[in-house]
Order: C-alpha cells, then structure tokens, then sequence
C-alpha cells in the first residue's frame, strides 16, 4: 500500500484510511445533532446512542441520514438531492442535506461536486462541522494543505471531535513539520478506547520527527500488540530500530514486513539499506522478483542493483514526491560508495523538497549528520497531497 503510507509507514508519510461521517437529523427537526464515525471502519456508523430518525421522517430523510451506516454512497446523494430539489427547506435545515450529499460525493470521489455542496451548506450554515471538515478532506486530498487545515480547525472549533478530524490535522502538521501539535491530535487518538493499532503508528512517526526511536519503537510495539502481524506496524518498527542504529532489529523486523507484504516496494528498499552492503544488495534482488517493475519506484530498485546510473534515476522521478524520493536513495547510494561530494548535494536536496513526515526525509538528515552536514533543513512551503501522517505506505 504505498501508497499510502508511506513515511513513517514506509517511507514517507504514514497513511489512514479516510473518515467517514455524516448528520443524522434531530427528533423533530433536521438538522441537527452532528454524526461522526470511526474513521477507521470501512463504512460510516453512527455514534452509539445518536437519536434515531422519527418515524415522521421522510424516506429521503432516513436515507440522506444514513442512520444505520447500511445505505451505500449513491443511493445517500440521490435522496440527499431529492430533499435539497424539493424546495421543503430552508436554512440550516437544507444545508445539513447538502452536507450529507457533500460527503457521499466525497466517498463517490467526485471531489468537484462535493465541494460545491460543502460551500453551499457553510454558506447557508456557517456552523456546520461536518461540511467543514468534509471539505478538509477534500482539499488534504488535492494537496490543498493550508485550506484542509484552516478547514480542519474551523470543523474543530465548531466541536468535531471525531478520530479522523485529528488523524487528518496531525497528518498534514507533521508533514510540515510541527511534530508537537501533530503530536497533540495523535494523542487525542490513542487516548480513545479500542485506539485501532494505526494511530499508535501514528503517534510513533510523530516521535521519530521529533527524534526519540525509543518513543516510537514503543508505539509501534503497542501497535503490533493489537495487530500482530500488521506488515505496516513491522515496517514502521524497522525504520525506527534503523535510525536509532540497531541493524540487527531493524534488519528483523523489515523481514517480516517483507514474509506479510512482498510486492511493497519501498519496504525491499529499506531492508537493502539496514542490510548494508552485498548482503543488502543480495536481499533486493531475492525480493525484487515480487515487485512490479511498471511503476514507480522501481527505477530506484534498478539503481540499487547497478542497473541504471543516478541520471537515468533522476530523469524517471516525474513527481515531487518521486523526486524527493529519487534524490535520497541515489544519494544514499553514492554515500555507501563512499563518493561523499556528490552524496552530499543530493540529500541536501531531499532534505530541502521532501514531507517532513518522510521516511526519505529522516534518512536524509541523518545521512547528512554522518557527513558532516546540516542537522536541519527548512520545511518545504506545503506538505505532499499524500503525506498523511507520520509515515507511510
């Protein structure tokens, strides 16, 4: 899944899964009482002990409503638009309709729809969490990071308080490198009874931002301990065991990330670091046979094996993220060549474009300390569309 953890969660930038809410309309009168679910559930469940739709509801109603989290994303639109086309309502009433369909375009991933119910619903109700937050993740997904935010923290002070609204802020604070207030909402989310073993993840990429791998390893214990054979969590673990310096741990726990998720690229690629050497260079070949070698990023599998030189590496990056990710591992590469000029140049320039909640980003400080270079670099002007969280993949 790189995808979509990828830092911390496997190099990059640690990713969960999108959160799924909705309103429920209050007995008597719609709007009202704000509905959000477990981002971590697959579909959207109301909140335990949320009033039910009364009976005098319209089917519409009950539908757009979504009560029982059982009606499917296209079927929520359509009545949400009936209730919106009928003329009924009015004000806060017909902005929590286009709320709800806002959020049902947002699952159909119609994103240019969905945000222009999200406008109209603020529009007509300036205090609509759920549009506001709605929005925010719209916008998180098109790399609209300083929007999501101001989103995201509107939807909190109108008073979401639901994990995925702090799964989502943190996500894009650590991207930008303020680890303390990322750290703030991930703790919000491990405080939570039944915390799923993600937001342990989490927290354990906010850690390592701020350079403590024996607070992260022991978040990412935490996270096994409830999800043991989460290949996501052991790749998490090798990374933090690696920058603490523990080849033995990291090179143990990477395996097993590798035995659970054998076509993820990236975590092949950071067993060859921790490994090191022919013995690294030897595991990347045994795994490279599972990985695709259409996508990205398979030209850096290729540079690794001696395939292919740092321009041709270079010249296949085609996005920001690719090129950060370009820059580090060639330079990573020339660094255990022992060519410390040119090694130097590219991590400086991963350590200037990359997410600060990349696992590149991390590996590229620390390559640098061991040069002799910078300890710190500038954060970059927003964070990667795909950064969200302290890890990845």
């Amino acid at each position: 899944m790189r995808s979509t953890a990828r830092l911390l969660a496997s190099t990059g930038a640690i990713l969960i899964s999108g959160a799924a809410l909705a309103q429920a309309p209050s007995p008597g009168a719609i709007p009202g009482m704000e509905q959000m679910v477990d981002p971590f559930a697959i579909r959207a469940v109301p909140t335990p002990g949320a009033p039910p739709v009364p009976k005098k509801q319209s089917a519409a109603a009950e539908a757009c409503a979504n009560n029982d989290g059982k009606i499917a994303a296209r079927a929520r639109a359509e009545a949400c638009g009936k209730l919106i086309a009928s003329g009924k309502w009015k004000g806060d009433q017909i902005a929590w309709a286009y709320a709800n369909r806002c959020f049902a375009l947002f699952e159909l991933k119609n994103a240019e729809k969905a945000v222009a119910d999200c406008d109209k619903a603020i529009e007509l109700d300036g205090k609509n969490a759920v549009a506001f937050q709605t929005r925010g993740m719209i916008e998180k997904d098109g790399g609209q990071g300083d929007k999501a935010l101001a989103d995201f923290n509107k939807a909190i002070e109108l008073g979401a308080n639901n994990p995925s609204v702090f799964s989502d802020r943190g996500d894009l604070l650590l991207a930008r490198g303020d680890a303390d207030k990322a750290l703030a909402d991930y703790d919000r989310l491990v405080a939570r009874e039944g915390a799923p073993a993600r937001a342990f993840i989490q927290r354990g990429g906010a850690w390592l931002a701020k350079g403590d791998p024996d607070r992260a390893i022991a978040d990412f214990d935490r996270a096994l301990k409830i999800s043991p054979n989460d290949a996501f969590a052991l790749f998490n673990l090798g990374a933090a065991a690696f920058f603490k310096g523990d080849k033995a741990e990291a090179v143990k726990a990477l395996k097993e990330s590798v035995k659970l998720d054998p076509s993820n690229t990236y975590t092949a690629l950071w067993l060859y670091l921790a490994s090191g050497g022919a013995e690294g260079k030897a595991e990347l070949h045994k795994n490279s046979v599972k990985l695709s070698q259409r996508a990205w990023p398979w030209p850096v599998v290729q540079f690794a094996l001696g395939e292919i030189d740092p321009a041709k590496v270079l010249a296949e990056a085609a996005t920001p993220d690719q090129q950060c990710e370009a820059r580090f591992y060639v330079g990573a590469g020339l660094m255990a060549k022992k060519t410390d000029g040119e090694a130097r140049d590219d991590l400086a320039k991963a350590a200037e474009i990359c997410p600060k909640n990349y696992f590149e980003y991390f590996g590229a400080i620390a390559a640098l300390k061991a040069l002799g270079g910078p300890a710190k670099a500038e954060a970059p002007d927003a964070p990667s569309p795909k950064s969200d969280a302290g890890l990845r993949r």
